[in-house]
């Protein structure tokens, strides 16, 4: 089936230096990556075992051996099956990097992988054949998907380094090296814009993702020069696709952490502004599936990659609008995009909400590429530098050093409150520094037991002394409910890091045919009573609020409506949410 006409309707443990992960052989067939055990707790962790549990065990479909295989045979027995490697390189990359960040084995990755690189043409490409003298919309879609599986068979070998992976890995990087003039020309950029979507330009630019992983593990010079070739081609074209646009500067930030050549940083920076800049960029956090004029729904591959692009922006250059960023996203649009069966995937979106007809589970590309963000996610909640130790987000996390080592457990959706334990001791003054989000009204900062307390700089506080092994530090971000004007003189409401919003789960009088036109009274805002909260998961209980509504149909007998965190989308059934509100006093 051809993608382009679908999409256009339609304990957390990151260790220093890696981990040692033991093998658990290939496993059946049916059943290729085994069972599941990890030591996630919180609900960041809860979130990742659930797309997990999916991923594994999950139906509807199920990622069986055979199902994975389709797309580098190929065989028509599935959707999508012309992006050849896409589903099967995400899968491979998604549970090879989760092995390897939470210390996790999954057995059959190793002989599912064999299996894939198997079917190797001889060109070094995988799939049906690649037209050399006149490309067409499946000869991209065959590229899109041989980048992905690039990509998915790096991170496994970054995984398990073996010497046939490697040897594959290289042969399609030559295949793309050959192919390069061809695809660098300007007839090719020309015919391949923004109106083929999925199958556009996007599918040549984003090959700098596997080029630079590909140069980082071999020093070859061909690779780091084509992908600094495609670098130079790269734009954001209005109508085009968010995914493979944002997954071409991941490329260049890897590029820059293999070279430390400026330029890519710069360029992806400048990339950067130009979105945030754009109405493309979403009072959720996120971004939509297609760049204006295109950008009528969101994705949860787009989404995945706007959190790991900021994150990797943010860790290059220290810079907080990259943290906050990836922080907005990952509270609201990434959790809201997930569903209650672990997938990710798609929903519309209007001027005022989200509606609830329209939701998608992209299981072909969203579910596995949501699955690949969770890493990176926890690699950022604790980071080590020479001065000390950094708690950068307020989740759940585990760093482990040479010179201390601590543990966060949050409850910030609860009560507000974060507990680091120290699980190692340290033989000399050790710093800790704890940052303050612009989203708190304050960080209050409680050790049990005595230690210099320092301001260090944006917004951080440092925290030194020879810890000990079981030293607590309580945190307490004081939060409150905030509103933030948007168009047409309505506003949302914000408290904390979470976006509130009304769903028609629990509000089902106040959706109807005049829903956009009933006005809240602001100023009259309360907390919703703990004894009233869903007893459902991933509920965030402080923030849930209760404000006076006017119903635009009837505004002389007013309702209450309840507010709560659109990150709860996950814990409930496919609902419509409302956003942006218009308040009383606008007439």
């Amino acid at each position: 089936m051809d993608r382009r006409h679908f999409v256009k309707t339609a304990a957390l443990i990151p260790l220093i230096g890696g981990a040692s992960v033991a093998w658990a052989g290939t496993g059946a067939a049916e059943s290729v990556a085994g069972s599941m055990s990890t030591s996630c707790h919180g609900e960041s962790g809860e979130r990742y075992e659930l797309t997990l549990r999916r991923v594994l065990d999950g139906q509807s479909p199920a990622y069986s051996e055979d199902f994975l295989l389709a797309d580098v045979r190929p065989e028509a027995v599935r959707r999508f099956t012309e992006y050849s490697g896409d589903l099967s390189g995400r899968y491979i990359g998604g549970l090879a990097t989760a092995a390897r960040v939470y210390s996790t084995p999954f057995a059959g990755l190793d002989g599912l992988v064999e299996k894939v690189i198997a079917l190797q043409k001889s060109d070094g490409y995988f799939g049906s054949t690649f037209h050399y003298d006149k490309p067409t919309d499946l000869d991209l879609a065959l590229l899109w998907g041989n980048g992905r599986l690039l990509v998915g068979l790096l991170e496994y070998y970054r995984l398990k380094p073996t010497a046939p992976v490697l040897a594959a890995c290289k042969r399609l990087g030559d295949w793309l090296v050959r192919i390069g003039p061809l695809m660098l020309s300007k007839e090719i950029r020309a015919a391949f814009g923004a109106q083929h979507f999925a199958s556009s330009y996007i599918c040549w630019m984003q090959q700098t993702e596997g080029l630079a992983n590909l140069y980082i593990a071999t020093k070859d010079e061909r690779y780091k020069k084509l992908a600094a070739q495609i670098a130079a081609v790269i734009e954001r074209r209005p109508g085009d696709h968010v995914h493979g646009y944002l997954t071409s500067l991941r490329g260049l930030m890897d590029l820059y952490k293999a070279t430390g050549d400026a330029q890519f940083l710069s360029q992806c920076e400048t990339a950067w502004e130009d979105v945030a800049a754009s109405k493309d960029a979403l009072i959720t956090g996120g971004v939509p599936e297609g760049w204006s004029p295109n950008n009528h729904r969101t994705e949860g591959c787009a989404e995945a990659d706007w959190v790991r692009l900021n994150l990797a922006l943010w860790k290059a250059t220290g810079k907080q609008k990259y943290l906050e960023t990836s922080e907005r996203a990952v509270f609201n649009e990434l959790a809201f995009n997930q569903f209650s069966t672990g997938d990710f995937g798609h929903r519309l979106y209007s001027e005022t909400g989200l509606p609830g007809n329209g939701a998608a589970r992209a299981w072909w590309c969203c579910t596995l590429h949501g699955l690949r963000v969770f890493p990176d996610i926890h690699d950022s909640v604790f980071r080590a530098a020479k001065d000390g130790l950094w708690y950068d987000l307020p989740m759940d996390g585990r760093i482990l050093t040479e010179s201390l080592s601590a543990m966060a457990q949050s409850s910030l959706g609860e009560n507000g409150t974060v507990k680091i334990t120290i699980t190692s001791a340290a033989t000399a003054p050790v710093s800790l520094f704890i940052r303050k989000p612009q989203w708190a009204e304050t960080t209050d900062i409680h050790v049990k037991s005595n230690a210099r307390q320092y301001p260090a700089g944006d917004g951080y506080v440092g925290l030194e002394k020879i810890w000990a092994a079981g030293d607590v530090i309580e945190l307490k971000y004081e939060m409150g409910l905030r509103q933030l004007a948007t168009s047409e003189n309505r506003v949302a409401y914000f408290y904390g890091p979470w976006l509130l919003g009304a769903a028609a789960a629990d509000n089902a009088a106040y959706f109807n045919e005049m829903t956009v036109s009933n006005k809240l009274e602001r100023g009259k805002e309360k907390a919703l009573a703990t004894e009233k909260q869903p007893k459902r998961p991933f509920t965030v209980p402080i923030a849930a609020t209760l404000v006076p509504c006017f119903p635009a149909e009837y505004p002389d007998q007013p309702e209450t409506l309840v507010l709560r965190a659109v990150a709860e989308q996950t814990g409930m059934g496919t609902t419509g949410w409302e956003l942006r509100f218009l308040g009383r006093e606008n007439g």
